[in-house]
């Protein structure tokens, strides 16, 4: 669905609310004319505030995407103009191209220069329409940035099944099962005082059922610490018991700070989303400021330099790490945000740089020994002289270079060799499933003599047609297949090597069980402290 279409279902809800929201208005004057029970009108009454609510909502969240559909179509506009230009200043040289072919030989040089120029522009107009074609099949571009008039691909690994969505016929049913009695801890009686259909009061009570619901509360704790002065009978002094993390007179507790801490540093929530938050969780006003949390966030930052500590010492003992780096914005800056882990763990950390000072400032990689894997995008600062792990090459980007190379060059060696890559990995995906450890000795001779086939044929199909927009990503992707066709290729010869290092903890599954599992245990520390003060 992209925003055109989500503005439409957005639009088509707020106009269906607004609908009932007339209906119920009528009926509740309706009751009120016939006198009708206070319960029934504040029943009313309520159900018209949610709708009232909603449309709201659904208002603010339809002019968002419209305003997002208006950016995106205007940028659409802008390279299609572009091209469109181009494609005249095309047919304007062409023209004069026709006029000048029987001109004389200074005429005749001119001309040449035109069909250079020509074959110029036409390469732009191609490179122009390979910019607009840019997504997730051959790019990093992520989903959600997917062009309005495209259709949006969403990455899948798992094979086709052949059957309905959903869940099959006679699967089973998986739901909360009901609470014993003893962890009931409040019971709402639903009864009637009449009968529906004819208005008796004469009923009587034949069966009951039950339904649970399971819910918490937010419960607000106004906490007062008394702090006992004494005076020693013996030396006499006088001596206090000790204030601990209490400072000022009145300030907010952990469970407070542990949840703004998950939210700005896990959920990635910014700091004014978590103030409004926090706020509209409590029953009661709660005036945390900005101000308040980004020095929160900066306290409790300097009581992690143990942990980090001890999270470094755990990565430098896996024998697979996954790593990347990222350009980020810090005032208007760029900078670096870096990642080492695996599927279980994460250190993120940041440098005003993306050099070699800031990995060896990490001290991750540069003690790393001989028999540590690190897999990467490519990243080439890995492959310095200093460093003796091993590196392995992620390959699912590796794919994405070749999908972004055919889409621009149509060149048949590049969607050979794809797809032999692809059939590899099933291969291995099914031999993994059966128990199986490794390919054939001929197996993995075989799949690397092919790699080398269809290289010697990249090379012949780029001499062949070079003067091309993507003339040097080619060669680039070319020669660096060529020269790190080991990094790349690992996994076919260890199948405890994988293909790529998008299982890695940022996958939004793992990352949400990893953001529960740490607040909970946040939350179990600070009650173990807060009994031992006690």
């Amino acid at each position: 669905m992209d925003l055109k279409e989500a503005y439409e279902v957005i639009k088509k809800e707020w106009h269906a609310a607004e609908r009932k929201v007339k209906k119920l208005e009528k009926e509740l004057e309706k009751l009120r004319k016939e006198g009708a029970s206070d319960s029934r009108v504040q029943k009313l009454l309520s159900q018209i505030q949610g709708l009232n609510k909603k449309i709201s909502q659904y208002k603010s969240l339809a002019d968002r995407y419209q305003e997002l559909y208006e950016k995106e179509r205007a940028k659409v506009k802008e390279l299609e103009n572009d091209k469109f230009s181009l494609e005249l200043e095309n047919q304007h040289l062409r023209d004069k191209l026709e006029f000048l072919e029987e001109a004389s030989s200074e005429e005749i040089t001119a001309s040449k220069e035109a069909e250079a120029q020509i074959a110029a522009l036409k390469d732009e107009v191609a490179r122009l329409t390979a910019r607009l074609n840019n997504n997730g099949t051959n790019t990093g571009t992520p989903t959600s940035k997917t062009a309005i008039d495209q259709k949006k691909v969403i990455p899948n690994s798992r094979e086709k099944s052949g059957l309905p969505k959903g869940g099959q016929t006679g699967h089973e049913k998986h739901e909360m099962p009901q609470f014993s009695d003893e962890e009931i801890t409040d019971t709402i009686p639903h009864e009637l005082t009449e009968c529906p259909k004819c208005g008796s009061h004469n009923l009587e009570e034949i069966e009951e059922s039950y339904k649970d619901e399971f819910d918490y509360e937010v419960k607000i704790i106004k906490r007062r610490h008394r702090f006992v002065i004494y005076k020693c009978l013996d030396c006499g002094a006088t001596i206090k018991a000790p204030l601990g993390s209490l400072k000022a007179a009145n300030q907010y507790g952990k469970v407070i700070q542990a949840m703004a801490l998950s939210l700005m540093d896990l959920g990635f929530v910014s700091i004014n989303r978590t103030r409004k938050i926090l706020t509209g969780f409590s029953p009661e006003p709660l005036t945390l400021s900005e101000g308040y949390l980004a020095k929160l966030q900066k306290r409790y930052s300097k009581r992690l330099h143990a942990f980090i500590a001890d999270l470094k010492n755990i990565i430098i003992g896996l024998p697979l790490i996954y790593w990347d780096d990222t350009v980020v914005f810090v005032n208007t800056a760029r900078a670096c945000m870096r990642y080492y882990g695996n599927e279980r763990i994460a250190l993120y950390t940041a440098h005003l740089h993306k050099d070699l000072e800031g990995i060896l400032e990490d001290n991750i990689l540069p003690v790393l020994s001989s028999g540590t894997k690190v897999m990467h995008d490519h990243n080439t600062i890995n492959y310095h002289e200093g460093f003796v792990f091993r590196n392995v090459e992620c390959n699912q980007h590796l794919e994405r270079d070749l999908q972004k190379l055919f889409d621009s060059s149509s060149h048949p060696w590049i969607k050979t060799l794809k797809e032999l890559i692809q059939s590899m990995m099933h291969d291995r995906k099914h031999l993994i499933a059966e128990g199986a450890t490794a390919f054939s000795k001929e197996a993995v001779e075989a799949f690397l003599m092919k790699v080398d086939s269809l290289l010697d044929s990249g090379y012949k199909e780029y001499i062949a047609d070079l003067g091309h927009y993507y003339e040097s990503d080619e060669n680039a992707l070319l020669n660096r297949i060529r020269e790190y066709k080991s990094n790349y290729f690992d996994w076919v010869k260890d199948f405890d090597i994988p293909t790529t290092n998008n299982l890695s903890l940022c996958e939004p599954f793992v990352y949400a069980n990893f953001l529960r599992d740490w607040t909970n245990n946040l939350m179990k520390v600070w009650k173990s402290s807060h009994k031992m003060r006690e």
